[in-house]
C-alpha cells in the first residue's frame, strides 16, 4: 500500500481491525476455562485500550470517531459485566480467615464499662483480699487462746478455792467424834481416865445411830431395846479395842436401864437438839497423832436451823482438841484423848 493514500481509507481500515479485535474479544478461549485466562485476556484487552488511547492522542483527528464508537459498543458493557463476575468468583474460590462479627456500636461502650472493673478490680483489691482473710484468723486464733486462758484461770482457780475450802475431812470427823461431844467430856489423857457413865452413853448412841434402821423392837414401855454387843462394837470404834464398858452402878435417872437377864439396854426417846454439836476447825499432826480443834455449837446457834436465814457457818461456844491414835499404828482412828487448848479454848467473840 502507499504511503501516500488517502486517511479517510485507513481510517476506515482501522475501524474494520477494531472490530475484528472486539469480535475475539467475545469469543472465550477454548478449551479448560480458569480465572487466570480471562484475568490473561482483559488485561491483554486493557493494555491494547490504552496504546489505542494513546495512539489516538497523537492522531486526535483520526481517532476521535473510532473512540466515539467503542464507548458506544454493546462490548464494552458485556467486557465490564464479565469481569466484574469473574471478580465475585475469584473472591468465592479464595477462603479467607473468619473474623469475629463486629460488636455493634451501641454495646462497645456497656461491654467495656463491664470488663474495665473485673481487669481493676483485682488490681485494686489484691492487697485487701491477702490481708483481710489473715487478719480475721489472727483474731480469732486470739480470742479463742483468750479464751483457753481464762477457763484455764477459772479451772485452776476453782480447783485451788475447792482444795482451800474443801471441808469434807473436817466434816467426816465431826460425824465420827459426834456421839462423845454431845456428852460434853471432861479433859482425859487416857481411855482408863475417862468417865465411864461418858463413855457408856456415847456408845450407846453410837449404837443407836449406825444400826436405827435395824432396831425394830421395843418394850412394853416403847423403848428402844439395844443388844450389848452392838453398844460393846461402837465402844471399841470410838475408844480403841482395849476399851471396856462399865455396867454397875448406873444412875436411874439415865435415859436408859441395862437388863443384864437379855443383855440388853432399854433405849428412851432422846433428842439430839439439845446437845452440843462439832465442828472441826483444823486438823494437824503431832508425834504421829491427829489432833482435831473442834469447836462445841450449843442447841441454839442458827447455824443448826434449818431456814435459809441461818448462817454460812456456826460460832463455837468453846473449842477442845481430840487426839486420835491408832492401835499398833495400824487400823482405824481412835479418840486417845480429849485436852483443853493452850489458848484455854474460849472464842474471842465470847472473852
Amino acid at each position: 500500500m502507499d504511503k501516500h493514500e488517502n486517511p479517510e481509507k485507513m481510517q476506515e481500515q482501522s475501524a474494520e481491525a477494531g472490530k475484528v479485535e472486539a469480535k475475539a474479544a467475545k469469543e472465550p478461549p477454548k478449551g479448560k476455562v480458569i480465572s487466570s485466562d480471562y484475568r490473561e485476556l482483559f488485561q491483554t484487552l486493557e493494555e491494547k485500550e490504552q496504546k489505542q488511547h494513546l495512539e489516538a492522542e497523537s492522531t486526535p483527528a483520526v481517532k476521535k470517531p473510532a473512540e466515539a464508537k467503542r464507548r458506544s459498543d454493546p462490548a464494552a458493557a458485556v467486557k465490564a459485566a464479565v469481569k466484574a463476575a469473574q471478580e465475585g468468583f475469584d473472591l468465592l474460590q479464595e477462603t479467607p480467615a473468619e473474623e469475629p462479627e463486629p460488636v455493634p456500636p451501641e454495646e462497645e461502650p456497656e461491654l467495656e464499662e463491664e470488663l474495665e472493673p473485673q481487669e481493676q478490680e483485682p488490681r485494686f483489691r489484691a492487697r485487701g483480699k491477702h490481708r483481710r482473710p489473715g487478719l480475721i484468723t489472727g483474731v480469732i486464733v486470739l480470742l479463742l487462746a483468750l479464751v483457753g486462758v481464762g477457763y484455764l484461770a477459772t479451772a485452776v482457780g476453782t480447783q485451788i478455792y475447792r482444795t482451800v475450802t474443801d471441808d469434807t475431812q473436817e466434816r467426816n470427823y465431826d460425824q465420827f467424834i459426834k456421839p462423845v461431844v454431845m456428852q460434853d467430856p471432861a479433859a482425859f489423857s487416857s481411855q482408863e481416865d475417862a468417865d465411864q457413865k461418858m463413855v457408856l452413853a456415847a456408845s450407846l448412841w453410837k449404837a443407836l445411830e449406825d444400826n436405827s434402821a435395824v432396831y425394830t423392837d421395843y418394850d412394853d414401855a416403847g423403848r428402844t431395846l439395844v443388844p450389848l454387843s452392838d453398844v460393846s462394837d461402837a465402844c471399841h470404834q470410838l475408844f480403841g479395842p482395849e476399851a471396856e464398858l462399865q455396867l454397875s452402878n448406873l444412875d436411874a435417872d439415865t435415859f436408859f436401864t441395862f437388863d443384864q437377864d437379855t443383855n440388853q439396854f432399854h433405849v428412851t426417846p432422846y433428842s439430839t437438839q439439845s446437845s452440843f454439836i462439832p465442828y472441826t476447825e483444823s486438823i494437824w499432826n503431832e508425834d504421829g497423832k491427829t489432833i482435831l480443834r473442834v469447836g462445841y455449837v450449843a442447841p441454839t446457834d442458827s447455824w443448826r436451823s434449818d431456814e435459809s436465814s441461818a448462817a454460812e457457818e456456826p460460832s463455837p461456844v468453846k473449842y477442845m482438841e481430840y487426839v486420835l491414835d491408832k492401835a499398833d499404828g495400824e487400823g482405824e482412828e481412835y479418840i486417845a484423848g480429849v485436852r483443853v487448848p493452850e489458848d484455854g479454848g474460849t472464842p474471842v467473840s465470847s472473852q
